[in-house]
């Protein structure tokens, strides 16, 4: 029996992925952040990567061996990544010097 993981999971996965990348830069750009908001910076975009790192390995696992696991991305990854959102956050609230504009 499989799972079931609608297409818009995988959009939605998508989607929230290329969201990242300007949230991210808004936030360096925007806030003076002490050590500790570095920290948790660094920590988000580590995640980010190494979700990253999965999901590709996910995927030539999956080309290599399509009757093993399911069809794409769905909501395993998707809960993986709110941890660099999560990150981020945490970032601003603990590590906000002040803001640069």
């Amino acid at each position: 029996m499989g799972d079931f993981e609608p297409l818009y999971i995988g959009a939605f996965l998508f989607i929230l992925g290329l969201i990242y990348v300007p949230v991210i830069l808004y936030t360096l750009f925007r806030y003076k952040l002490t050590g500790i908001g570095v920290l948790f910076i660094l920590l988000s975009i580590g995640s980010y990567l190494l979700l990253g790192n999965y999901m590709v390995g996910v995927g030539y696992y999956l080309d290599e061996n399509p009757t093993v696991g399911s069809s794409g991305y769905g909501f395993s990854e998707l809960t993986l990544l709110t941890y660099p959102y999560i990150f981020m956050t945490l970032s601003v609230l603990l590590g906000k010097k002040e803001e640069r504009f």
